[in-house]
């Protein structure tokens, strides 16, 4: 079979710039439990890795603000000063702290975009001025 037809369903890894202590420990484990140090290896970072979040539809975000600009008036009178975070078009939590709130939904959710606007009568307008180069 030529080259370019084959699928390749495994690397080689090496381990430079570890520890030896660290690597000998891994080869000792890997032995003692009856597998290679590949398979060790594997076994640790599927552990330790974070499960991939489904990727979002590219306008996931741009439907939830379409969903806040609809509901504003209904969220004014639940929500108004608050934070509200919207997912999959409803109000999945809500809180007066920015940071309290971020850090539930995304524990909760993984990473990935949500809208967290705060629910205020109109929008604040921040300009921020574009930085300049200075000649010395």
């Amino acid at each position: 079979m030529p080259v370019s037809n084959r699928v390749r369903t495994s690397a080689t890894l090496y381990l430079r710039g570890l520890p030896q202590a660290l690597v000998r420990e891994a080869k000792a484990v890997a032995a003692r439990r009856g597998i290679t140090l590949a398979a060790l290896v594997v076994e640790a970072l599927r552990q330790t890795l974070p499960a991939e979040a489904p990727r979002p539809e590219p306008d996931d975000l741009a439907k939830s603000m379409r969903w806040f600009q609809a509901n504003k008036r209904r969220l004014l009178g639940r929500y108004r000063g608050q934070y509200v975070a919207i997912h999959g078009g409803k109000v999945i939590d809500h809180d007066r702290d920015f940071h309290a709130l971020a850090e539930r939904v995304f524990r909760r959710l993984g990473t990935r975009p949500v809208l967290m606007p705060k629910v205020t009568e109109k929008e604040r307008v921040v300009q921020l001025p574009s930085p300049s180069v200075v000649a010395t």
